[in-house]
């Protein structure tokens, strides 16, 4: 049996050092590190670095009536590709097939771009160097995702709330989270149900902190905590408060802070109505006056629960529970069909931005703002005008708000202006989004 000799691979990147054959396997390859893109479909203006990217897109998304004896059609999911080679590697998806194993770790990859960025993990490689902060990447879309924060291009938008993404699994995660509500992770520990980072929930029983601050020697579970702990070091404070721009370190502090503003008090004691911007304020309010140890409190049968894991548990077999939901079941279908599609506690902060932007600080202060619930501020505001807000109590608190805003929307803004907005069909969340913007 005889073996070909293998051909020198003469050319060689200067970038990241790979070596090809042939000049123009080198030159394809430079595309990535500089991102040109020669190839432009003439339909909706993108780039692509080959021709054969530029072929596949055309046929994909330009060309839906393209006969199938000038493409290649997955047996699977009938997925179409002009090239043949492009649906080799897309059978692999399907059969699993992963011809690429690395010799360090024995991890298999469908293609081998996959394993050569793989193998950088090994090596501590980082060619793509980000040209504003120098930050470094082991791949290109790496390296594009991080531009895209330093230019604040967010191109996944989601549909029903149209808050907006750096990435894709951002989306995603967003839309299971806080849309769907979904809890697909199970903690056998504590029978948690998570949302996700099940891996580093875990951690917090296995004491397990494998990620260390240089500076002071402090340990943590996730790289999150982290990189918060860091900006004591540091003295960042990225997160800006719009209201009265104040800077803080962490989302969650801004998020508090921002009940200062609102006057929101979202926990309340169902024994005594007494409510609280925070849910240890809850707790210990609890301990104190009611005294118990025990913060969860079932408002139907008023049992007192340790966490809210328990409450959950009890909540699936209250009786009482569940005789006042079937007699509440229409009720509740017609309120979550009236809701607007902005939550009332965006709708509060947007609103204390706008009366911040509009009225004098001491008009302000003779409104009680910064010292009460935001919607009582705007009532106060728009009968001393001498118009007559929206009290109805057959309203929830989302109509209601979202009413009294549209009051003083129609007050404030110039009249040339509303006109126009009515033409335009916009709604009152989105003119409080444009003008607190």
């Amino acid at each position: 049996m005889t073996h070909a000799k293998a051909k020198p691979r003469k050319y060689e990147c200067a970038v990241c050092k790979k070596r090809f054959l042939g000049a123009n396997d080198l030159r394809k390859h430079v595309r990535i590190h500089t991102n040109e893109r020669p190839y432009v479909c003439n339909e909706c203006g993108q780039g692509f670095r080959q021709a054969g990217s530029l072929k596949n897109h055309i046929v994909c998304k330009h060309s839906p009536g393209l006969q199938n004896k000038d493409i290649y059609v997955c047996n699977y999911c009938n997925k179409a590709f002009p090239i043949k080679e492009r649906l080799r590697l897309h059978l692999r998806t399907h059969t699993g097939d992963k011809p690429y194993e690395c010799e360090h770790c024995d991890k298999k990859f469908a293609r081998g771009g996959q394993l050569v960025q793989h193998k950088r993990t090994h090596t501590g490689s980082k060619p793509y160097v980000c040209r504003v902060c120098n930050s470094t990447f082991t791949c290109s879309t790496n390296l594009k995702l991080h531009m895209n924060r330093h230019l604040e291009i967010r191109d996944y938008i989601c549909d029903i709330c149209g808050k907006s993404f750096f990435r894709r699994d951002a989306l995603k995660k967003h839309l299971n989270c806080y849309h769907a509500n979904v809890k697909a992770f199970h903690c056998n520990v504590c029978n948690k149900e998570l949302k996700g980072h099940l891996p580093q929930h875990m951690r917090t029983h296995q004491k397990d902190k494998p990620h260390g601050c240089a500076h002071c020697g402090a340990t943590f579970a996730q790289r999150s905590q982290l990189t918060v702990h860091l900006r004591i070091h540091s003295g960042e404070k990225p997160y800006r408060c719009q209201v009265c721009w104040k800077a803080f370190a962490h989302s969650t502090a801004l998020k508090l802070h921002t009940r200062r503003h609102t006057g929101e008090k979202p926990f309340v004691c169902v024994l005594c109505q007494t409510s609280f911007s925070q849910l240890p304020h809850l707790k210990k309010h609890m301990l104190c006056i009611h005294k118990s140890s025990k913060p969860y409190v079932c408002s139907h049968c008023r049992s007192f629960h340790q966490t809210k894991i328990e409450m959950e548990a009890h909540g699936r077999k209250c009786k009482a529970l569940k005789k006042a939901s079937d007699v509440e079941v229409d009720m509740k279908v017609d309120v979550a069909a009236i809701e607007p599609p902005m939550s009332v506690e965006r709708m509060r902060f947007l609103l204390a931005v706008l009366l911040k932007k509009i009225s004098a600080p001491e008009r302000l202060d003779e409104l009680g703002f910064n010292k009460r619930l935001i919607d009582d501020v705007l009532i106060e505001s728009i009968e001393n005008s001498g118009r007559e807000p929206c009290k109805m109590e057959d309203l929830s608190v989302a109509e209601k708000l979202k009413a009294n805003v549209q009051i003083l929307l129609d007050w404030t803004v110039p009249k040339q202006y509303m006109e126009k907005f009515k033409v335009e069909q916009r709604s009152t969340e989105e003119l409080l989004e444009e003008l607190t913007s």
